[in-house]
C-alpha cells in the first residue's frame, strides 16, 4: 500500500507540473587514504515537467541563511561584507540540472572564486542485468555502466517509469532507487519522496559589490575547459584570490580561529595552506576522471 501510495503521488504531481522530491542518503569516503573519511549528506533530485535539479540539503540550507545575512548586511549600507560557510558544514557545493527531454546534465560547480556551468558530453552505455532485488520499498532490476573513470552498479524500479537517478545517472527504465562504484567508496540509495511546489533560490543583488560566488552567474564552460581550470586551480588554488588582492582599492579580511589577518601575504599563505590540506582530505571524488 505504502509504495502504491508514492506511485499515485508521483503520478499527481506530473499531472499538476508540480516538484517531485527524491531524497537520496548520498555516504561517500572522502579521503581514499582513511577508511575514517566517511560522510554522509542528504541530497534533493527535484523532478519537475521540464527537468530536474540534484543538490545538498545542507548545503541549499546554508545559501539561504547566508543570503539572508548579507541581504541585511547590504541593506545597512556597511562597507565591510562577511561571510562564512564554516558553521553550515556541507561538503557538496555542486549541483546538477538535466532538461527534458533530451537529459542533457550540466554540472553547477565552484574553482576558487568562480562558479562554472559545465555541459556533460559523455554518456553512460547501461548493460541490463536479469538480477532483481528489494530496495527500500521498491522492486529493483540490476543494470552496470562505467562513468568518469569509475564501474557504477544501479538499482532501478519500473514502479515509478521515469530515466532519472541521482546526479548525472539517468537513462534506464525506471527511476534509479540505488547506486555505488566499484571500490564501495560512494553510494546514493532512496530514501523518501514527497510532493510539493518548486523551490527556487533568490538571486542577491550585491548593489554592485563584488562578493565571492555571490550574485554571479555561472561561466559556461566545456567539460575540456573546465577539466584545464580544474588543474589550474589544483596547482595554484589562490591564484583567484590573488587576482583579487592586486586589484586597487581592494581590501579584504580573513577571521581564522579568532586571529583576523589583513596582510595580502598572510592571507594568501593562510587560504593556500587551507586550500591544499582541503584537496588532499578529498581527494577521492566522485568523478576520477572529469
Amino acid at each position: 500500500m505504502r509504495k502504491l501510495a508514492l506511485i499515485l503521488v508521483f503520478a499527481s504531481v506530473m499531472t499538476f507540473a508540480q516538484v517531485n522530491r527524491f531524497i537520496y542518503e548520498y555516504s561517500f569516503r572522502a579521503d581514499s587514504t582513511k577508511t575514517d573519511s566517511l560522510k554522509t549528506e542528504w541530497m534533493y533530485l527535484d523532478v519537475a515537467d521540464k527537468g530536474s535539479v540534484y543538490y545538498s540539503k545542507t548545503a541549499f540550507e546554508a545559501d539561504s541563511i547566508i543570503n539572508e545575512s548579507l541581504k541585511k548586511q547590504l541593506a545597512s549600507g556597511t562597507r565591510n561584507i562577511s561571510m562564512s560557510r564554516q558553521n553550515y558544514a556541507s561538503s557538496i557545493t555542486y549541483k546538477v540540472e538535466k532538461s527534458y527531454p533530451s537529459y542533457q546534465s550540466l554540472l553547477i560547480t565552484e574553482i576558487g572564486n568562480e562558479r562554472y556551468k559545465v555541459t556533460e558530453d559523455r554518456t553512460i552505455n547501461w548493460k541490463i542485468s536479469s538480477e532483481k532485488k528489494q530496495v527500500g520499498e521498491f522492486n529493483a532490476q540490476k543494470a552496470t555502466g562505467q562513468f568518469a573513470g569509475r564501474s557504477w552498479t544501479a538499482w532501478f524500479t519500473t514502479d515509478i517509469p521515469i530515466q532519472e537517478g541521482p546526479y548525472k545517472f539517468h537513462g534506464l527504465p525506471g527511476l534509479i532507487v540505488a547506486v555505488h562504484d566499484g571500490t564501495g567508496s560512494h553510494r546514493m540509495e532512496l530514501k523518501g519522496v514527497k510532493k510539493m511546489a518548486a523551490v527556487n533560490q533568490e538571486t542577491l543583488d550585491t548593489k554592485g559589490k563584488d562578493i565571492p560566488l555571490i550574485g554571479r552567474k555561472p561561466i559556461d564552460v566545456t567539460r575540456a575547459q573546465y577539466v584545464k581550470l580544474l588543474k589550474q586551480y589544483e596547482n595554484d588554488p589562490v591564484q583567484g584570490m590573488r587576482e583579487l588582492l592586486n586589484r586597487p582599492n581592494s581590501t579584504v579580511k580573513i577571521n581564522v580561529n579568532g586571529t583576523e589577518y589583513s596582510d595580502s601575504k598572510d592571507i594568501l599563505k593562510l587560504m593556500e595552506k587551507t586550500a591544499r590540506d582541503n584537496l588532499a582530505a578529498n581527494n577521492n571524488r566522485i568523478e576520477l576522471q572529469p
